[in-house]
């Protein structure tokens, strides 16, 4: 059974997600960061012509290991570009972020799951 879904809170609990995404990057917030994501997620990008993907554990070392952008006095880019809650249980959020010196377009699935919000999958594009 789906959960109902109620706009206004869904949304909410939504852009708080996409702020911890957001805001955890930004400023090399691991803790912040990973808990935008449900463990079990999986990022997806094309490199030399072929998807490629990377699981949560993999890609939380990845970014642990970068200096975040704020410690070099870059601006942050935190734009949501496009926000659907699909159902009581699954969402689909377009962002624009930056990690310089690549601006990025990531498509961002959520799923609720125990009453919370998180990025399952992450489609993700350099857009320079």
């Amino acid at each position: 059974m789906t959960n109902t879904i109620d706009a206004a809170a869904d949304e909410a609990a939504i852009r708080a997600v996409l702020t911890d995404y957001f805001d955890g990057l930004y400023h090399g917030r691991m803790d912040q960061f990973a808990r935008a994501f449900h463990p079990e997620a999986r990022l997806f990008t094309v490199t030399a012509d072929k998807v490629t993907t990377i699981d949560y554990e993999p890609y939380m070392e990845r970014c642990r290991g970068r200096a975040a952008p704020a410690d070099s006095g870059a601006v942050q880019l935190a734009q949501v570009l496009e926000l659907t809650v699909t159902s009581g249980d699954t969402a689909h959020a377009r962002v624009r972020d930056a990690f310089p010196p690549r601006t990025y377009v990531n498509d961002l699935c959520l799923a609720k799951a125990g009453g919370r919000w998180a990025i399952v999958s992450k489609v993700y594009h350099a857009e320079n």
